[in-house]
C-alpha cells in the first residue's frame, strides 16, 4: 500500500474539484512519486486491461515524462489528465484521462480511467467520473465523450451504463491489450445541448 505521507503541496494550486469523498487534481510533476506508487501497486491487476508496458513505464523518470506529455496536451486543449485522492490524503487512489479532444463540427474526446483495488466497488469511481465529465463539458465545450471497454470488463460496462453512456458499436481486434489484439465495446455519452 502506498504511503499517505508522500510530500505533495496541499496549496490546492492544481486542485480541480472535490467530491463527497475525494479531491481531484490536475496531474502535475508534484504528484510524480504518489502516481508512481499507485501504478506500481496496481500493475498486476490492471495489466489485463491495458497495453503491455515496458519496464521504464513504472520508473519515476517514466512517470515524469508522461506527466510532461500530459501537461503539454493540456496546454494545447487536446485533453486533460486527472488524479484523485481520498479527503485529507496524498495517496493517489485513481486516475482519469481525457484525450483526443476534437473541435469544429465533432466536439468530442475519449476517456479512460482506473482505481486502486482497495477502493474498487465502493461507488467512488462513479462519484468522481460523473463530476469529471461535467468539468470537461463546462470547460471544453465538448458534445460527446467516448469510452471503449473489453467485453469481459463488466465493472466498466456497469459504470458507463450508470453514467449514461450508450453502446454505439462493437469493434473487432480494436486495440492491442496486454500483447493481444482484443475486441472492444464502443460507447459514448452525448451531452444535452440545453445544459450548456
Amino acid at each position: 500500500m502506498p504511503s499517505t505521507t508522500e510530500t505533495v503541496p496541499h496549496s490546492a494550486m492544481n486542485k480541480l474539484f472535490g467530491t463527497d469523498s475525494t479531491e481531484v487534481y490536475l496531474i502535475s510533476q508534484e504528484w510524480a512519486q504518489p502516481l508512481q506508487a499507485y501504478l506500481t501497486a496496481n500493475e498486476t491487476r490492471l495489466a489485463p486491461y491495458e497495453p503491455a508496458r515496458e519496464p521504464d513505464y513504472y520508473t519515476l523518470e517514466g512517470v515524469q515524462a508522461r506527466i510532461a506529455a500530459a501537461l503539454d496536451m493540456h496546454r494545447q486543449r487536446q485533453g486533460i489528465s486527472m488524479l484523485f485522492t481520498s479527503k485529507n490524503s496524498t495517496q493517489v487512489i485513481g486516475v482519469i484521462n481525457f484525450s483526443g479532444f476534437m473541435y469544429g463540427v465533432f466536439q468530442a474526446g475519449y476517456v479512460g480511467y482506473s482505481i486502486d483495488s482497495d477502493y474498487e466497488g465502493k461507488g467512488i469511481m462513479s462519484e468522481v467520473l460523473s463530476q469529471a465529465l461535467e468539468y470537461v463539458r463546462k470547460h471544453y465545450g465538448l458534445h460527446r465523450i467516448m469510452a471503449n471497454y473489453l467485453p469481459d470488463n463488466h465493472r466498466s460496462a456497469r459504470l458507463l451504463n450508470t453514467l449514461g453512456f450508450e453502446q454505439e458499436g462493437y469493434a473487432k481486434s480494436y486495440l492491442k491489450i496486454n500483447g493481444q489484439w482484443r475486441d472492444h465495446v464502443l460507447t459514448a455519452l452525448v451531452f444535452d445541448e440545453n445544459s450548456l
